[in-house]
Formats: structure tokens, C-alpha cells, sequence
């Protein structure tokens, strides 16, 4: 949004100088905390998406090529850029005047692209179809913002429209703050290519560019530092998904963990797996298998996004039973979902009884 803020040019004159950043200090603040806090959020939330093993899928490429680990002098490039904009926020009329500042916000604009298009690429083949409508209409929501922002103000007042502003997203944070950081997140390196954008286009405008010789060396040297990035990247992401193991593990991640507890509580049994391998398993377990294998015949959209939130979840709580007690408490709370999981599928297969038998066995 084009705001007005003072530029001191003449001690008897004041002119008025349109940038794209807020003029109140608390809008530049959250600018500053946007561009500052929601890419580490982002290189953290790739963890969440870990592939499990070598499937061979290429959003598990991507999703590895995202990891912190693998993005390590990318992440040196964009706290250079990030450091740049903090300054412009800090001092427009001041550091604009910088070549070194103007070239790093010139940078973020292809740092928050490479992002935005891996981050485009990754969710459009790992999310149902019917969601990439709402993740396009997310990330346009800077362009057509303003206007209606604008339209606002000329009808209420600033006043009452930032006021109702403020108390939607303290509603959202009262009602669902998890939701409303994920959608920050999905959203941050389109939201920040707009920003970078934005910036990149007044400072052309109303800074010369030149390019001089300790300029052309400068851009030498980042442009050497962003191909070695690359390289590193792609490198460390095949060696991520070389320490992947080549086989899925267990997918029942909370039933099969409750499948330890004390077997003659939970109605365990050693079971042979077609790989050979050796696993508990127990009637609860095979019946939620089967009534996944259900769903995903029935509503394959549904149990695919489903599948990425329990993958997520499921995981994490299954790690921290490992005390055979905590499984059989597990084994109980999950009782209800076995009991209506078992008479839905008896009302659609009445032999679902010796089909899930055969689950998890030979």
C-alpha cells in the first residue's frame, strides 16, 4: 500500500514522497516482524512434511530441497535481503540513498520467487485439487488488498477500519491461532515477493541505476554465491533422501503404537509382514486399517488431506508411547473409533471380520 511519509529536503520545505512502506510506526513494525519471523516459520514447517521414506514422489524432492539443512547459504542470502529492507522500514529517505541496500532488496525479489514457485510446485501436487483455488485467491490477496483497504478508509475513516481490523485478528487468534499462523505461512513468500517487489519498483524509479565497477563486482560475487546455493542445495537434497529408508514404516502410526502395550490387555500377537519383518498387531488396529483403505476408495480427496494431517500428528504422538502403559491408553481412547469404524464396515462388508485378519499378515 502507497503510503505518504516526509521527506526533508529543505529546512523551509517539506515534500511529500510516495513509498510502498506504512508511514505509523506500528505498520512498519509489522512489516518488519512479517519479513523477519515468518521465513524462519517457513523453513521450520518443512520439517512437518519430512517424506517418510525414498517413495520416489517429487514433492519429496521438493519438500528437501525447501529443509533448512539443504537451503543453508540461500538462508545467508536472505538475511541480507531481510537486513536491507529492515533498514529502508527503519529509514526510508536515509538508506535508500545505498547502493547496497537498493541491490539487496533487488535480490529478494529472485530469492522470494525461487520460494514462492518451489512452495507453488510442492503444494499444488501434494494437496487435493479443489484447493488450489483458495491457495491462489491467498496469494493475490496483497494486489487487490489495498484497493479495498482504500475504499474502507474513504467510506468509515481510518480509524474505525483499523480498529475493526485489529479486533478480527485478535478474533482469529482467540478462535484458531494455529490456522491463522499456517495460512501466514503458505502465504509468506508470495506475500513477501509482492513486498519485495513493491519496494524494488520506487527505488528503480526514483534512484539511479548504474552500474559501476565495484557494483559489477559486487553482483559477480553475489551472482557466484547464489549458483554455489544452488549447488549445495541439490547436493544436500539427494543426501537427504538417500538417508530416507527405502521402505514405508508402519502407517498406522497411533493404532499400531497402542498395538504395544501389554499384549494381554490390548489382544496383540506377533504377526510376519510380507518383507519378512516382525510386527505387533491386534484386531483394532487391522479394522482402523481397513476402514482407512474404505475411505480412500470412497473419498480419495478427503483421505489424501486427512492422511497429511494424521501423517503429521500421528507421528509425533506415536513416538512418545514408547512405555507400554501409555499404549494401552492409547488402546482405549481409540476404542470408540474402533467401535464405530467396525459397525459401519459390518453394515457395508458383513465379512469384514476375516477380511481384516488378513491385514498386516502373510
Amino acid at each position: 500500500m502507497n503510503i505518504e511519509i516526509v521527506a526533508e529536503q529543505d529546512p523551509e520545505e517539506k515534500v511529500f514522497v510516495s513509498t510502498p512502506f506504512p508511514e505509523s510506526w506500528w505498520g512498519r513494525l509489522l512489516y518488519g516482524l512479517f519479513v523477519v519471523v515468518m521465513p524462519i516459520l517457513a523453513f521450520w514447517a518443512t520439517d512437518l512434511f519430512k517424506p517418510e521414506w525414498q517413495s520416489g514422489e517429487f514433492s519429496d524432492y521438493l519438500i528437501l530441497l525447501l529443509f533448512p539443512e539443504a537451503s543453508l547459504l540461500f538462508i545467508l542470502l536472505l538475511a541480507y535481503s531481510i537486513i536491507c529492507y529492515c533498514l529502508l522500514l527503519i529509514d526510508v529517505p536515509r538508506y535508500s540513498q545505498m547502493y547496497i541496500v537498493r541491490f539487496g532488496i533487488y535480490a529478494a525479489i529472485l530469492l522470494a520467487l525461487q520460494y514462492s514457485i518451489l512452495s507453488a510446485l510442492f503444494l499444488f501436487s501434494d494437496l487435493p485439487s479443489w484447493n488450489n483455488l483458495y491457495l491462489i485467491i491467498l496469494w493475490l490477496l496483497p494486489v487487490f488488498t489495498p484497493k479495498i483497504y482504500r475504499w474502507l478508509v474513504n467510506k468509515w475513516g481510518g480509524k474505525a477500519v483499523n480498529t475493526a481490523l485489529l479486533i478480527l485478528v485478535a478474533a482469529g487468534l482467540l478462535i484458531n491461532a494455529f490456522v491463522l499462523l499456517v495460512v501466514l505461512t503458505v502465504a509468506a513468500p508470495f506475500w513477501s515477493l509482492w513486498m519485495a517487489l513493491q519496494a524494488a519498483i520506487w527505488l528503480y524509479k526514483t534512484h539511479e541505476f548504474k552500474l559501476t565497477v565495484p557494483r559489477s563486482l559486487g553482483l559477480a560475487a553475489w551472482i557466484a554465491g547464489y549458483v554455489a546455493a544452488w549447488r549445495f542445495d541439490i547436493l544436500k537434497m539427494y543426501e537427504l533422501y538417500a538417508a530416507l529408508p527405502p521402505q514405508p514404516p508402519p502407517d498406522c502410526y497411533i493404532a499400531t503404537a497402542a498395538a504395544q502395550g501389554h499384549s494381554q490387555f490390548v489382544g496383540s500377537w506377533l504377526a510376519c509382514r510380507a518383507t519378512g519383518e516382525t510386527t505387533r498387531v491386534n484386531q483394532q488396529l487391522q479394522i482402523l486399517k481397513c476402514a482407512e483403505l474404505a475411505l480412500m476408495a470412497v473419498q480419495p480427496r478427503f483421505h489424501k488431506a486427512f492422511r497429511r494431517v494424521y501423517d503429521v500428528i500421528g507421528k509425533s504422538l506415536a513416538q512418545r508411547m514408547q512405555n507400554p502403559f501409555l499404549a494401552d491408553l492409547a488402546y482405549i481412547l481409540l476404542k470408540p473409533w474402533d467401535w464405530l469404524a467396525r459397525l459401519i464396515l459390518r453394515m457395508i462388508v458383513p465379512e469384514i471380520e476375516s477380511i481384516s485378519n488378513k491385514i498386516y499378515t502373510n
